[in-house]
């Protein structure tokens, strides 16, 4: 799938994350440093919706039992989840950001 437009990066604040939904998938962007990092927003152990959870540097932890999540990789950082979370390309062209889905 090419690059899909979802928004402004003013939309999302920093130390924050948006919940988007493409083609039947919940994807988080998160703003972390200035930087945008794009994630599956389902926690792979309790299916719970990651965007919701609290952020702390580039770790998201899941609200409902507590795994944390890098969102740079995708890499489970502390369980109970086992299973990485999928990750996906950002890119910034005139103010708005794309991701690779």
């Amino acid at each position: 799938m090419p690059f899909v437009k979802l928004g402004k990066v003013s939309d999302i604040p920093e130390g924050s994350g948006k919940m988007y939904e493409i083609e039947d998938r919940w994807i988080s962007v998160f703003k972390v440093n200035g930087e945008l990092k794009a994630i599956d927003d389902i926690c792979s152990h309790a299916e719970a919706h990651l965007h919701e959870g609290e952020l702390e540097n580039y770790e998201i932890e899941c609200n409902a039992y507590g795994a944390r999540f890098d969102l740079r990789t995708g890499k489970v950082c502390s369980g109970p989840a086992v299973l990485p979370i999928d990750t996906f390309p950002v890119r910034i062209q005139k103010g708005s950001f794309e991701v690779d889905i």
